[in-house]
């Protein structure tokens, strides 16, 4: 991680240092650090997807499911083909009580090639 903090001090305006910090923290189970340097590469370049999606992964597993849902969004925003974001934004969507919501996002996943999002729809969505 001490790579990352001298890139940034080196490159400051360089948002895929911070992101990759992020994922550091995120390995190491520092989630705050983790959103907060996802957030900081998403202050410098708002389309960076891969920052959006991984600060998503870390507010679900926080229980913020309304923030989570916001990063899908702003994925699949950003790249309506990802897959995976309809399908993780389809999960809090059902946690959240909106079931015909996330079963619609569980369809589009499987329709874009996540097979086993109709496994999952199927489970969730009775």
């Amino acid at each position: 991680m001490t790579v990352y903090t001298k890139g940034i001090e080196i490159h400051p305006g360089f948002a895929a240092v911070y992101y990759n910090r992020g994922t550091a923290k995120d390995e190491l189970r520092d989630n705050a650090g983790a959103i907060t340097d996802y957030s900081k590469a998403i202050e410098i370049d708002p389309d960076y997807v891969d920052a959006y999606f991984y600060r998503g992964k870390i507010r679900a597993k926080l229980k913020d499911k309304s923030g989570a849902i916001a990063d899908y969004s702003k994925v699949i925003e950003i790249n309506p083909k990802r897959s995976e974001a309809y399908l993780q934004r389809g999960i809090e969507k059902i946690n959240t009580g909106d079931k015909d919501g996330g079963c619609a996002d569980l369809t589009k996943a499987g329709e874009l090639g996540f097979e086993k999002a109709y496994e999952i729809r199927k489970a969730l969505c009775k």
